[in-house]
């Protein structure tokens, strides 16, 4: 058997020579088309002539094309055909490792900053996600199929919604982390680099236009349902306040009724504007807000629901179950306006009262670039055209209805507060009392419309007391109890506020 081989291979060999003398008798096989570039004349394919192990030798461009022939002779004589090699040799970076370090640094930015707020909140959701489906895939096989399969595994386990608009966004904290990963020198190219398409399609996409109240009227009448619930008296002020500024919810939480001169919150020295400090790196954008009859109008009457409310507390809308050291939650109006969705008759959302602002500024002709400056936005008006819709011709030639900030008939929103405390002084007297009956009772005056209780003093002694069942008018009745302001005149002389 290995005689036959033998005798096969020589035979091959020697045909192979005789074609080679053949065609030198014919004449020369390849002609030099440039330096280091030889075309090999019976195929058209370009050769180069290298020199390997010290011997000249024949090696293929493997393209019959001058051009890519040159790309390639210049891309071996460089040594990138080496580097690759190298590359191929070592191990494969999973997105899943650089994920890992992404949040292990913390989630910067673009600018290596660190994140915070409702930013960082997101892409630590969305890290958690990617994680379940890109934990093991290779970075270097990241494809637009693969992001195609991502997005019909996600569909499958989503629990709220279509998930198109959640698969841009966890993309994006993909995108977010590979560039860091390229920071951090785990991988060399970008494979998003590419322009990828948006799953979200525009079609579906609902604005802020239609979730606004539609004129002055509806926007005091929502405003009054909640200036009517307790637990919703300063998620009416604030829907008031975005209504009149067009602010975005995360601006207004941030004013300060301490702030010091241009500071978020401060009110110029003539009463004409107000700072506040824009979100998503528009804090040099018109950093100020005009003060107008109908905004003057919310200040004055919420300075004095201040004094009567939260005195101590700094806010502009202090939270309704801590005020003194926080304010209102980020989703505090959202909730507000949902419970009372069915009264409405339709849903409003807190961003549409900047769809809102907008709308009665183009009702007096105030062409769109001023309002883009106004509300923040450096798009010269493109925005509000494609965001808020188009505007009526004859609004543009100062024949709109002008809408106002007040109601003409009827008073304002806030007039419809039913739990106006008033402040009463109390000056308790001491007597001789048993030690053995301090113990026995706790005293807590309640307000009935706040339902809230106002305890004495901290330094007072009667925080340490405790609850008596058999006291008349006790706890179990929101009413003050006379006979408890008696008792107390009895314990003790101090002196407090109580809300009646």
């Amino acid at each position: 058997m290995r005689g036959l081989l033998y005798r096969a291979k020589q035979k091959s060999d020697y045909n192979m020579k005789t074609k080679l003398k053949k065609a030198a008798a014919a004449g020369p096989q390849f002609e030099r088309v440039e330096s280091g570039i030889f075309r090999y004349i019976p195929s058209g394919v370009y050769y180069e002539r290298p020199k390997i192990n010290g011997r000249r030798t024949w090696r293929s461009l493997e393209t019959s094309n001058l051009k890519y022939a040159r790309e390639e002779y210049c891309r071996r004589r460089s040594g990138a055909v080496e580097r690759e090699a190298q590359q191929a040799k070592k191990p494969k970076v999973t997105v899943g490792e650089i994920a890992r370090r992404y949040v292990k640094d913390g989630y910067p930015d673009r600018q290596k900053q660190p994140r915070q707020g409702r930013t960082l909140e997101c892409e630590q959701r969305n890290s958690a996600v990617l994680l379940k489906f890109w934990d093991a895939f290779p970075v270097d096989s990241i494809s637009l199929q693969q992001l195609d399969r991502y997005h019909e595994w996600r569909k499958r386990h989503i629990r709220r919604g279509k998930g198109d608009r959640a698969v841009d966004m966890e993309l994006n904290t993909l995108s977010n982390a590979l560039l860091w990963g390229m920071r951090c020198n785990l991988i060399q190219q970008h494979p998003l680099s590419f322009r990828r398409p948006r799953y979200c399609c525009a079609k579906s996409v609902k604005h802020c236009r239609d979730f606004m109240p539609h004129d002055t009227k509806a926007l005091h009448e929502i405003g009054k349902l909640m200036f009517a619930d307790i637990r919703s008296e300063t998620s009416g002020w604030q829907f008031m306040f975005e209504a009149f500024t067009g602010l975005r919810t995360c601006e207004a939480l941030q004013l300060r009724t301490d702030a010091k001169p241009y500071e978020a919150g401060w009110i110029s020295p003539d009463g004409k504007c107000v700072r506040v400090r824009r979100a998503k790196n528009q804090q040099s954008v018109n950093p100020l807000v005009r003060v107008h009859e109908g905004l003057s109008s919310w200040l004055k009457a919420h300075r004095e629901w201040k004094q009567n409310r939260s005195t101590d507390s700094p806010w502009y809308f202090p939270s309704y179950r801590n005020p003194e050291t926080a304010h209102s939650d980020v989703g505090a109006l959202g909730q507000a306006l949902r419970r009372h969705e069915k009264t409405i008759g339709r849903k409003i959302r807190s961003h549409g009262m900047r769809a809102f602002y907008v709308t009665v500024r183009r009702s007096h002709g105030i062409p769109d670039i001023q309002i883009a400056w106004e509300i923040g936005h450096t798009s010269a008006g493109n925005t509000l055209a494609s965001v808020y819709g188009g505007v009526p011709p004859h609004w543009l030639m100062d024949d709109g209805p002008k809408l106002q900030w007040l109601p003409a008939n009827g008073q304002p929103a806030w007039e419809a507060i039913n739990s106006k405390p008033k402040r009463l002084h109390i000056r308790l007297k001491k007597a001789a009392l048993p030690s053995c009956v301090l113990p026995k009772f706790q005293i807590l005056v309640t307000n009935p419309a706040r339902n809230r209780f106002v305890r004495p003093p901290n330094r007072s002694p009667l925080n340490r007391v405790y609850r008596h069942r058999n006291l008349p008018g006790g706890l179990a009745s929101r009413q003050p109890s006379v006979h408890i302001l008696k008792l107390l005149s009895l314990i003790i002389n101090l002196k407090f506020d109580v809300f009646l």
